[in-house]
């Protein structure tokens, strides 16, 4: 049986997203939060102080997709970078390689195997999923996402979990979860509304690495097929 393709800006991104939850350089809220909401608040400062100082990332990852009983479905391996404000890079590789490169104003998702480039701007639907929230899309973090502790056990110093739950009703996922260690991102995971789940675990993770806007410069492989979409 054929193996389903990763959708990384459709419906199915849940399945196969990316994307991680570092937020570059994201505010501490709190200090405009409305009353009776101390818990979010307390939830979404000790997130906030644990990425204010994260200007770029990169690490590998895995990344498996469970069906609701727990099931594997699929499981891919990659690497990733990431830079604010905006700039992204996620690589799969083979046998599900996908490139996805986005500047901060256009996404390319790049598939070898179908020779064909998508290429679309970031509008409010992409700049919603994790992994342009990972590259520094910050700016409706407060708007779009109730942020609270994953459990009593979660409000660790060394390790926490947070748990970030969209306000819309027509999100791409339920639930993101950010597991740390050590200060530093480790493993996310996210649930769609099918009960699958997406977790992505990192290693070689580098905070901070020297990266520059050409590493962010997607260009578009002689002989493939170039699919540009409009923003509606």
């Amino acid at each position: 049986m054929q193996m389903k393709r990763w959708n990384i800006l459709g419906h199915k991104c849940l399945a196969s997203l990316l994307m991680m939850g570092i937020f570059f350089g994201m505010p501490v809220w709190a200090e405009e939060a409305r009353a009776g909401e101390q818990e979010n608040d307390s939830a979404t400062a000790h997130l906030s102080s644990l990425l204010s100082d994260v200007k770029s990332w990169q690490a590998r990852f895995e990344q498996t997709l469970l069906s609701p009983r727990g099931q594997v479905l699929q499981s891919v391996t990659g690497e990733l970078k990431a830079m604010s404000p905006g700039y992204f890079y996620w690589v799969t590789e083979a046998p599900m390689a996908q490139t996805l490169v986005s500047d901060g104003e256009q996404v390319w998702l790049y598939d070898p195997d179908l020779e064909q480039v998508t290429v679309q701007p970031v509008n409010e639907q992409a700049a919603n999923t994790p992994a342009l929230l990972l590259s520094g899309q910050v700016e409706a973090i407060a708007a779009s996402y109730d942020v609270a502790y994953a459990d009593a056990a979660a409000r660790s110093e060394q390790r926490p979990d947070f748990r970030l739950t969209p306000k819309a009703a027509d999100s791409l996922f339920v639930t993101l979860t950010l597991h740390f260690a050590g200060g530093i991102l480790h493993a996310m995971s996210l649930e769609d509304s099918l009960g699958q789940k997406t977790l992505l675990r990192f290693s070689d993770m580098v905070k901070n690495p020297d990266l520059a806007q050409k590493d962010f410069y997607f260009r578009v492989p002689e002989g493939v097929d170039v699919i540009r979409q409009v923003a509606e």
